[in-house]
């Protein structure tokens, strides 16, 4: 079957599912001012139309944003130093008469021994499921639609 609707649905799905992805990131309300720091993360998206799906891609970090660090987990090589710059894209300074690089090593420790993010619960921030699942109740119609016309018009050529 020619899927030519369905394709358009999912570029058109596709498109807006990383929109939403980056308003997620950056500006939903509900991750009270958002989970930007960088802006790498938002940059790195993209989605490709593969067969009848739709794959959406991001920088690997992006697994853990969303699904946080389970407690002890081995934390990876260079951690302090992506929490040193994450404190510098956040405007976190050291406080107490630590430095930044022991401020970040206490930051990292607590990730180590508690997991992340703490707003969360300790859980990651789910900020993909919410994002596709908002994409879905707004384009789920439009998909099936789609479908229905490509259907339609494989029906048409068999019964013809």
């Amino acid at each position: 079957m020619k899927d030519e609707f369905m394709r358009k649905a999912l570029e058109k799905f596709g498109s807006k599912t990383i929109e939403r992805l980056n308003f997620t990131l950056t500006s939903d309300p509900y991750y009270q001012g958002g989970l930007r720091a960088s802006g790498n993360l938002a940059s790195s998206m993209y989605y490709k139309v593969v067969n009848d799906t739709i794959e959406i891609y991001m920088a690997e970090y992006g697994k853990t944003v969303d699904e946080g660090r389970r407690k002890q987990a081995k934390l990876p090589k260079g951690f302090v130093n992506d929490i040193l710059r994450w404190m510098s894209f956040k405007g976190i300074s050291a406080r107490g008469g630590k430095t930044e690089i022991q401020s970040a090593r206490a930051i990292a420790n607590s990730i180590y021994r508690n997991g992340t993010i703490k707003r969360f619960g300790y859980k990651g921030s789910n900020f993909i499921d919410r994002a596709v699942n908002d994409s879905m109740n707004v384009f789920g119609d439009d998909l099936l639609t789609a479908f229905m016309k490509d259907l339609e018009t494989e029906l048409d050529k068999i019964i013809k």
